[in-house]
């Protein structure tokens, strides 16, 4: 992937820099502010995913992000900022990002991050995983989350965990049928067409 760094502060960029050594992507973009930075996607310079900052001079990172998904709506967002209030994340979270981990976090996450978000998965840190779920418990639809048995939350945990089928029958002593019947139930009741929106949907509305 080609990877875009905006962030008012040099020291920050070369550290996400040195953590994403090694990975197999490319860091196109590193940009101070938000002009520098669109000025860059207008001249063409390719970007696959951006690492955001919130508080910066200027136009802000939330700002950014809202210009992202109303004229590059394909470019992945990982929010990674020090400020991690719950109005923020919440805000974020409504434009649509794909990610926020906190400044405070250790380095690692940054390659935790990027991988899970290449892969669709969204990703959030550690450190904020409580106050991500009460985010989205607040906005998910209760009617759909009060649908779902037991044994389909059991499944959903399941399949987020990376189990495949044949792994969740013997974990749960039924037969692959019964736990395709139970994907398809669930399917249906959340409007999801596959077990990867399946995941995702979970991921974001805290089903598990």
């Amino acid at each position: 992937m080609n990877i875009a760094l905006l962030d008012d502060h040099d020291l920050i960029r070369a550290g996400i820099r040195s953590a994403l050594s090694g990975m197999p992507h490319t860091v196109t973009i590193d940009a101070g502010n938000a002009d520098d930075f669109f000025a860059a996607l207008t001249n063409g310079i390719p970007c696959d995913l951006v690492l955001l900052d919130v508080l910066m001079p200027g136009t802000n990172g939330i700002e950014v992000a809202q210009r992202l998904r109303a004229e590059y709506p394909d470019i992945k967002i990982i929010i990674v900022s020090v400020d991690t209030k719950e109005y923020i994340i919440n805000q974020l979270m409504q434009i649509g990002i794909d990610g926020f981990i906190s400044k405070n976090g250790p380095l690692e996450e940054v390659r935790a991050a990027v991988a899970s978000v290449e892969e669709g998965v969204p990703y959030y840190g550690h450190d904020l995983a409580v106050l991500v779920r009460d985010i989205v418990d607040a906005r998910l639809d209760k009617r759909s989350s009060s649908k779902l048995t037991k044994r389909e939350l059991e499944i959903i945990e399941a399949c987020c965990a990376g189990l495949m089928g044949k792994e969740i029958a013997e974990k749960y002593n039924i037969s692959l049928r019964a736990v395709n019947s139970h994907k398809t139930n669930i399917f249906n009741k959340l409007g999801l067409s596959s077990s990867v929106e399946m995941v995702r949907f979970a991921l974001e509305h805290g089903i598990i």
